[in-house]
């Protein structure tokens, strides 16, 4: 077996297990957002049980899921401080999936990375990319992630920047909800609205 005939074979190789990935990837997505009801058992575990919901609320990649809330909530009972870090933790490693995706496409299909060099061109500073795109409450940071894993924006770089920005998001709602929550005039006013919607 000569020297290029073990390259086609390594290159075949390494496309199959980007494709399975690929489908690995959007199985997981459907399968989570399929069965988000059921996940909610997990939350019994602590921050265990938040890190896991979080991870998997932000693996679904391209299908929004509520991971302020479930922090949100966890800050109602556990300190909001150690639940905005370790729900940032499993949001961030959830995020991983969608850069993944987004570098293993790139490989893949050359109109994608085509798509990805263009847009590369307008975002000069990944990095700030990243991080600002982490703190605003968009439903869709996973094309941030799918972009930058095309761009081949080092892990890293993506995972840092993305943590730095998820726990400054999730320091204010799970600290606002927890604040709006302890307040009774708030809660009344809540009350009241869900009473006039019923």
């Amino acid at each position: 077996m000569s020297d290029n005939d073990s390259n086609k074979f390594i290159n075949i190789i390494k496309k199959i297990v980007e494709i399975l990935f690929v489908i690995l990837v959007t199985v997981l997505s459907l399968t989570i957002f399929y069965f988000r009801d059921r996940i909610g058992n997990v939350g019994n575990a602590g921050y265990a049980g938040l890190f896991v919901l979080c991870f998997l609320a932000n693996s679904t990649v391209l299908l929004p899921a509520p991971s302020l809330l479930i922090a949100s909530s966890f800050g109602l009972i556990l300190n909001p401080f150690c639940v905005s870090a370790v729900g940032s933790l499993g949001a961030t490693f959830g995020e991983m999936i969608g850069y993944y995706f987004g570098n293993v496409s790139a490989d893949l299909s050359p109109k994608f990375k085509d798509l990805i060099d263009r847009i590369a061109v307008i975002i000069k500073y990944d990095f700030l990319f990243v991080f600002i795109l982490a703190i605003l409450p968009l439903p869709l940071f996973d094309v941030a992630g799918i972009i930058c894993g095309g761009k081949k924006m080092k892990a890293y770089k993506f995972f840092v920047f993305c943590y730095l920005g998820k726990i400054i998001k999730m320091l204010i709602f799970v600290i606002g909800f927890k604040y709006l929550t302890d307040n009774d005039y708030i809660i009344n006013i809540l009350l009241i609205a869900q009473n006039m919607v019923y």
